[in-house]
């Protein structure tokens, strides 16, 4: 288990930052986008978050078998300094743009969110 999927505060995103230019990932960067640093640190956001779009998967991959249908969202989550993720909707198919979501947990790499 890597750093980037350990336990946080059911309420923070584990986010991670550059070190030398300050960017915002949702994912565990290797080299950043702005400055090609090899250097991060965690950055934990507020796990509250908005829908962007969302869609129901019906025919997943092989590796997703058997745990379909299942909703993905494109949420943006930590407030007012925020990045965008692609993540699993857990319990609510109901929920669409613009509803509030609140990160759950990270599990084998993927980020799950609630309808708040």
């Amino acid at each position: 288990m890597s750093e980037f999927d350990s336990d946080s505060e059911p309420s923070q995103f584990p986010a991670t930052r550059c070190a030398d230019c300050g960017a915002l990932y949702g994912h565990e960067a290797f080299v950043c986008r702005e400055c090609s640093s090899e250097e991060f640190e965690d950055a934990p956001l507020d796990g509250s978050g908005t829908v962007y779009a969302r869609t129901t998967i019906r025919v997943p991959g092989s590796d997703q078998q058997g745990e379909e249908p299942f909703e993905v969202a494109v949420v943006d989550v930590g407030g007012a300094e925020s990045v965008r993720v692609t993540a699993r909707i857990e319990d609510n198919p109901e929920v669409g743009p613009e509803d509030p979501v609140e990160f759950v947990e990270r599990r084998d790499g993927v980020f799950y969110f609630e309808a708040v």
